[in-house]
């Protein structure tokens, strides 16, 4: 009886076997591979776009103002802002679906048979390696390209639209509410608005507001940031303290001038921040600040060198007698205060490590699509019940364990004095160590 080991170093010296029948034996394992990974891919996939169109879509289509567009604007809209989401959802499903494959593998005893009939699993896992690598580039796409053209398109749509209409869809005898501001009105001509009941709420003081007036004109003034005034005829306006019911104040003009600012109620969730530049443009950004960063740098030595040399020379004088005990005292405090201003880290700008760090992540998550299908490859070496699911379940523990690391290097990139490129690739560094790790220690126990 031959053994598995026996039988794979056979498969890699490649046997006097007709070449057409290798290859053909090999393609159907490909293509059965391929299949599965496709089709657990699709539901993976579908489950992490899901979660992030949960967090991330919905919010933005609660928050976006423009209630009362049509359906195909507001799905151009929601298409636009995807790609924010879809660079996450591609290495996280491809993590997903290798593990479903190996785990249904491995729990229907497919993998031992295909290693009894001779097949190392190398070839098993050569198509997961390409697949991974092919998702690798589109989320780099996804990510350099898509996401930056869909951010300024985005932009471009929503301040047309914003300018297309008010914020409040005024039509005649309506509410609208956006955030804590809400209007109602009678009739309406245009912009011009009848029988107007303005309420507003401060959430911070608990102080509410209430206007009333009988003719009122809504006019966009800032398209940018989405501020808007309301000239009122004649308004009585009643102040009062939701805490304290007997405490209002109430007062009338002849006109009135309110400003609504909505600048913080449109989402954020696409806009020209480094997260949504290019490559291209993150490294031009990086260079334009490598001068003020270098500046600031010699700025911040010569400062603590100055504070020094300052100190040290009032020690000189008072070594000569021409510096009193109080002349010393003062130079000591004002050079240990100028040290203790400038830190003991060398300063960095806050827009280049930014910048760095936006650059680097755009590969360490094109990358994870690899990274994180390697790491699922030991699972082969063990035969589970429920191998999808069990699979599935692994992934999200990796995957969630991933997230954290991300975003927790990403908080750090302002608290070190160096380039962050390094500290972002760290979730990926570490996962290929501990994939290659489990690979070789699994290799040798066989």
């Amino acid at each position: 009886m031959i053994s598995p080991l026996l039988k794979e170093e056979r498969e890699d010296s490649d046997p006097p076997v007709s070449d057409r029948s290798t290859r053909g034996r090999y393609s159907l394992l490909y293509r059965f591979i391929l299949r599965e990974f496709a089709q657990n891919f699709a539901v993976a996939f579908s489950f992490f776009f899901c979660i992030f169109f949960i967090n991330s879509i919905l919010l933005l289509v609660q928050r976006i103002l423009l209630k009362n567009i049509d359906m195909m604007t507001m799905l151009e809209m929601v298409a636009l802002s995807m790609p924010q989401f879809l660079i996450y959802t591609f290495p996280f499903a491809s993590l997903a679906a290798s593990s479903m494959v190996l785990g249904d593998l491995g729990s229907s005893n497919e993998l031992l048979a295909i290693r009894s009939s001779g097949i190392a699993s190398g070839r098993v896992y050569r198509p997961l390696i390409v697949a991974s690598i092919f998702l690798s580039f589109v989320t780099f796409f996804f990510a350099d390209v898509v996401l930056p053209w869909s951010s300024v398109v985005y932009e471009d749509r929503l301040s047309v639209l914003m300018q297309e209409m008010p914020t409040f869809e005024i039509e005649s005898n309506s509410v609208n509410t956006v955030g804590n501001i809400v209007l109602s009105n009678g009739e309406a001509e245009g912009n011009v608005i009848h029988d107007i009941v303005l309420i507003s709420t401060d959430e911070d003081t608990g102080e509410s507001r209430t206007v009333l007036s009988e003719r009122g004109t809504l006019e966009l003034i800032d398209s940018w940031n989405y501020i808007y005034s309301l000239q009122l005829e004649k308004p009585e306006i009643l102040i009062s303290d939701r805490d304290d019911l007997e405490s209002y104040g109430l007062s009338s003009a002849e006109s009135a001038v309110f400003f609504l600012d909505f600048s913080e109620q449109i989402p954020s969730l696409t806009s020209s921040a480094p997260v949504n530049l290019s490559s291209r443009d993150l490294i031009s950004g990086i260079q334009d600040r490598a001068v003020m960063e270098e500046e600031d740098i010699a700025r911040w030595h010569h400062d603590r060198e100055a504070a020094r040399l300052s100190f040290a020379e009032t020690l000189k004088n008072a070594g000569r007698g021409d510096a009193s005990v109080s002349d010393i005292t003062t130079a000591a405090a004002e050079a240990t205060n100028t040290i203790v201003s400038r830190g003991n880290r060398i300063p960095r700008n806050f827009y280049s490590q930014y910048y760095k760090a936006e650059l680097t992540k755009k590969f360490v998550l094109s990358a994870a699509c690899f990274c994180l299908t390697l790491i699922t490859l030991p699972l082969s070496m063990f035969r589970v019940k429920h191998g999808k699911l069990t699979g599935f379940a692994i992934s999200l523990l990796i995957a969630v364990a991933y997230w954290y690391m991300l975003f927790g290097v990403q908080l750090e990139i302002f608290n070190i004095s160096s380039s962050p490129y390094l500290l972002i690739a760290l979730p990926d560094i570490a996962i290929l160590l501990i994939a290659v790790v489990l690979i070789m220690r699994f290799r040798k126990a066989r």
